[in-house]
């Protein structure tokens, strides 16, 4: 496992740190080496750094909105790149690992790759037309939780 097969986009911003995606890319093999040494380490005890629970946000305006209504604001959260590093060489693991199509269901679409959202309307529009044309009942519940992620706890994050 090495932070050079992350392959973490160079270009984004980094978090609270400073540390960016093209500190890790151009580290030398030895601090790899104990870059590498650290995330095995933290699977092996199962202990998170701490300051990798926290985020820095940034709050960008939405073009075409007015500048001083608070609705025109999206907040991105910035966490830190080696966290970022470490997730997705994680999730690689993981996924050799484990067949995770055994355990999500395949109607499940949410972060999977290859699962785009137009696919689950097509599913449900081919349910909907299936209980029509069967003359089935086919109930529905939609849920719209908006702005439900654009909200965090002062103990869980800091704002910038």
């Amino acid at each position: 496992m090495s932070a050079a097969n992350a392959r973490l986009n160079v270009r984004k911003e980094p978090g609270y740190d400073l540390i960016s995606g093209k500190v890790l890319h151009e580290l030398p093999p030895a601090a790899v080496v104990l870059l590498t040494t650290f995330y095995n380490s933290i699977l092996r005890l199962s202990y998170y750094p701490l300051l990798w629970k926290f985020t820095k946000i940034l709050m960008l305006p939405n073009p075409g909105k007015p500048a001083h209504d608070v609705a025109s604001y999206r907040p991105i959260s910035l966490l830190p790149i080696p966290y970022k590093a470490f997730e997705k060489l994680h999730l690689k693991r993981l996924r050799s690992d484990v067949d995770l199509s055994h355990l999500i269901p395949g109607y499940e679409f949410g972060f999977r790759p290859g699962h785009s959202p137009i696919q689950h309307v097509h599913r449900i529009f081919n349910e909907i037309v299936t209980s029509l044309e069967e003359r089935a009942l086919c109930t529905a519940v939609f849920l719209d939780l908006a702005q439900a992620f654009d909200k965090c706890g002062k103990s869980t994050c800091c704002i910038n």
